[in-house]
């Protein structure tokens, strides 16, 4: 039981040199890119169609994420899955904001 509490544990942690920044708080907003082809599948296509994610629900949505930096994260919804989600920055939310 320990073991898998420590696995989780160190799954869910941030790389090091992000440690100062946020991608799980509800303010951090992150839009869902996948590429278009014949390869997409149904869940991807599902999570493109959803667009954006605030952060308190990347874990749950997306609990094979992988941090590649301060602005990106690979998704991995499922074997050799090219998807990955890009930070919102906040000129892009005040347009979006702006669309509604």
């Amino acid at each position: 039981m320990i073991k898998a509490v420590e696995i989780v544990d160190s799954i869910q942690r941030k790389p090091e040199e992000y440690e100062i920044i946020t991608f799980f708080s509800k303010e951090d907003v992150w839009e869902f890119n996948s590429v278009f082809d014949n390869h997409r599948c149904e869940a991807c296509e599902a999570h493109e169609e959803t667009g954006f994610f605030n952060g308190n629900v990347l874990r749950s949505a997306f609990p094979d994420l992988e941090i590649i930096d301060a602005d990106l994260i690979r998704v991995n919804v499922h074997l050799n899955c090219r998807c990955y989600l890009i930070r919102v920055t906040e000129r892009k939310k005040l347009r979006l904001e702006g669309e509604e």
